[in-house]
């Protein structure tokens, strides 16, 4: 464990700040080659298909490992920190980016959320369902002193799953109000980590031999399924699927890698990088295409290769600092990054 301590004085695991600072450098990567039109069946099929579910799982991880809502006071205030917190940069940049007509731009934006941080407000939606699931759970075990407590958490399943069927609903009906869609995408991978977390500790007891071989074989699977497959093509059910699948793979492996990584020097940088990663996700992908002169790279030769890496090099050195200069200012701070300091901090 890191020295550092989260927003309620616990410690932070350096484990999971790793996490999601490679899963920031994988994001930064996809972009730079989406960006300059050098995408790949290979490299940035793997990079895709694990980039955004590594993120969203790890939130998911941390919810459930943190305070349950119990009660409608809880609920309200938790929701009120997630909103702020995601809520402020997403509506923030749109005005930001677009300021002769930023109402029109949020509008748009609200029913295609790929136009503007759709991480964000998926992110939040997905927060919402669970949270909403945690009331309903917490409510039913406080009935009558406790004498409901073992339909607990039949009530938590109960409301999630309707919630998640509406999602589903929305998707059939072809509603395109906050993208539900994306929701849909990402709901499973979020669950899974909101699992893992409440779970922690039978995760745990599974033996270090057994969670090595598993990560051996979840790498080795999404390596093959890179190579065999084109995982970008989600034009079926069945190809969507099969994704996910590549997705839940890659993210197991990512997740044992990091966490068989020993503790040192680049370890503890990404756990450095995943402390800014929401910092660097609304801002890196300005700065792609720096140095594109409008010519078109093929990845496999070395000048491609050199232009990825110089690219992503420029790309971070301006990403930088600009995190350093606007984090000396605590309105900034919050309004593009949705950090909102204690009184005594600013």
């Amino acid at each position: 464990m890191s020295e550092k301590t989260g927003a309620r004085g616990k410690p932070r695991s350096q484990t999971i700040d790793a996490i999601k600072g490679a899963a920031i450098l994988l994001v930064m990567a996809g972009h730079v080659l989406v960006w300059n039109h050098m995408e790949d069946p290979y490299v940035y099929d793997v990079i895709k298909v694990v980039q955004m579910p590594l993120f969203i799982m790890v939130s998911g991880y941390l919810c459930g490992i943190g305070r349950h809502v119990e009660s409608l006071r809880d609920y309200g205030n938790i929701l009120k920190k997630r909103a702020l917190a995601y809520l402020t940069p997403f509506f923030f940049w749109l005005i930001l980016l677009h300021p002769r007509h930023p109402l029109s731009s949020v509008r748009d934006t609200l029913f295609d959320l790929d136009n503007g941080l759709w991480f964000l407000m998926t992110l939040f939606i997905l927060t919402v369902m669970i949270y909403t699931a945690q009331l309903a759970e917490g409510t039913v075990s406080k009935w009558k002193d406790g004498a409901y407590r073992k339909h607990a958490k039949a009530a938590f399943w109960l409301v999630y799953l309707a919630l998640a069927a509406f999602v589903v609903l929305e998707t059939l009906l072809g509603w395109e109000f906050l993208s539900p869609g994306l929701t849909r995408l990402y709901l499973p991978f979020y669950l899974a980590g909101y699992l893992a977390g409440e779970y922690r500790e039978w995760i745990r007891r599974i033996p270090e031999s057994m969670k090595k071989l598993v990560c051996a074989a979840s790498l080795l699977a999404l390596i093959l399924m890179a190579a065999v497959w084109d995982l970008q093509d989600v034009s079926t059910l069945f190809l969507l699927g099969r994704q996910i699948l590549a997705s839940f793979t890659g993210c197991l492996a990512a997740g044992l890698l990091i966490r068989f990584l020993k503790e040192g020097r680049f370890k503890r940088f990404l756990a450095f990088l995943g402390g800014y990663t929401l910092e660097i996700y609304v801002l890196h992908f300005h700065f792609a295409t720096v140095l594109n002169q409008g010519r078109t790279y093929y990845l496999y030769t070395w000048e491609g290769l050199g232009f990825a890496f110089a690219s992503f090099a420029v790309m971070s050195l301006i990403t930088a600092a600009i995190i350093v200069v606007t984090k000396k200012f605590w309105l900034l701070d919050f309004l593009l990054y949705g950090k909102l300091r204690k009184k005594a901090d600013r």
